[in-house]
């Protein structure tokens, strides 16, 4: 039978675990530059792993050991927030400003360490450490389950399991200090059950990098050949079937186009249909789906974007289109578009009655004199039919 491992040990082979896994997520970012957060899931096990040498270097050191447990416990702390960060980065694969207010969290708590005396008690500074570090631990878990609703990847439920494991764990190192006599080897156990959590969530967010790069792949089967977007086949695969309040969908339609194509002839409208698809594929969010539709017309869902910000997306793509100069057997061109937006209440709650709207507002769109925006809002349409009159392409 194999001796047990005393604390030591276990607390060296936990802060090794932080490295290796560090080193796993440094080594993916390398190979797989599009996906966003490896970086800062690196930066933050390395943080938490230096935590453990300062508090260690500390213990070493008599006189003033708490200066030295106070900046490992700032640094830890800091290491689980980007943690977060880059959990919340690599999940959603885009950036907000506003997540980086989570680094002023461990300030807050190393102050209130400070400003309560406690900075000199190492079962106080762990408990507060532990606790902390498992509340942020418990978010990134529930963001990863979370965005399975706009991303939906097999691997995301082990990952945001292995998360939450790591969490229960962290949260019962805090136990197993605050009650020794009770739990008296709960800590240790802890500590070397949450080894093998670090190496699980690096395996997992390897896997959801695999998933993502894979499900990229499938999705150029289904491109347009004509203009190099998302074909309808592979915007529908991608749709979800139920819709959160504050999902849009964008119907677009390129003004006149058959009087380009009259005028001009087919050549020309086909080079300025690929123009103006490139023009707005590229300007979409990275969890946005976007496809030509049919004919002149294509279509854009955002998931989680919000009637403000999904409107004044739409305007842009207007303006960025309407300046484009096309030159046709020496003339030139201006394409317009006309577009309709629906935007997820909750009277919404599929995809394919969304759509409908942003439908039905896009005809209103073309029935107002086309070159302009409508955002679907159900008093405006009473009688469908009279929108849809009198507009033919």
């Amino acid at each position: 039978m194999l001796p047990e491992l005393d604390l030591p040990t276990v607390l060296i082979l936990h802060k090794l675990s932080f490295v290796v896994a560090g080193l796993c997520f440094i080594y993916v970012r390398s190979q797989s530059r599009e996906s966003v957060g490896l970086g800062l899931l690196a930066v933050g096990f390395f943080l938490v792993a230096l935590a453990s040498i300062l508090v260690g270097a500390g213990s070493l050191l008599q006189a003033r050991a708490y200066v030295f447990a106070m900046a490992g416990m700032l640094a830890g702390l800091v290491g689980y927030a980007v943690f977060w960060l880059g959990m919340c980065r690599i999940s959603r694969q885009r950036k907000r400003n506003r997540e980086w207010l989570v680094l002023a969290l461990p300030v807050v708590i190393c102050l209130l360490i400070i400003a309560a005396g406690l900075y000199d008690l190492p079962h106080s500074r762990t408990i507060a450490f532990q606790t902390t570090a498992a509340a942020l631990l418990f978010a990134s878990a529930l963001t990863v389950r979370a965005d399975n609703l706009t991303e939906p990847l097999p691997v995301r439920k082990p990952l945001a399991m292995s998360i939450l494991i790591a969490a229960v764990l962290t949260l019962l190192v805090a136990v197993g200090i605050a009650f020794p006599l009770k739990a008296m080897n709960i800590a240790r156990n802890a500590f070397f059950a949450s080894i093998i959590c670090h190496f699980a969530i690096a395996f997992f967010v390897m896997a959801l990098v695999k998933e993502r790069t894979e499900e990229r792949l499938r999705g150029l089967v289904g491109l347009d050949v004509l203009t190099g977007v998302p074909n309808r086949h592979s915007f529908r695969s991608r749709l979800p079937e139920t819709i959160r309040y504050g999902d849009a969908i964008v119907m677009i339609d390129i003004d006149h186009f058959k009087r380009i194509n009259d005028t001009f002839g087919h050549l020309a409208g086909d080079e300025i249909l690929a123009r103006v698809a490139r023009e707005l594929f590229t300007r979409i969010r990275p969890l946005d789906s976007f496809a030509r539709f049919g004919g002149e017309e294509f279509i854009l869902y955002q998931p989680d974007i919000g009637k403000e910000e999904a409107l004044a997306f739409a305007d842009s793509l207007q303006k960025v289109v309407s300046s484009i100069a096309h030159v046709m057997d020496d003339q030139t061109v201006t394409a317009t578009l006309s577009m309709g937006i629906a935007v997820g209440d909750e009277k919404t709650s599929t995809a394919m009655s969304l759509l409908k709207k942003a439908d039905m507002a896009l005809y209103a769109s073309k029935a107002a004199g086309r070159n302009r925006l409508t955002l679907y809002r159900a008093e405006d349409f009473v009688n469908e039919q009279f929108m849809r009159r009198n507009n033919d392409t």
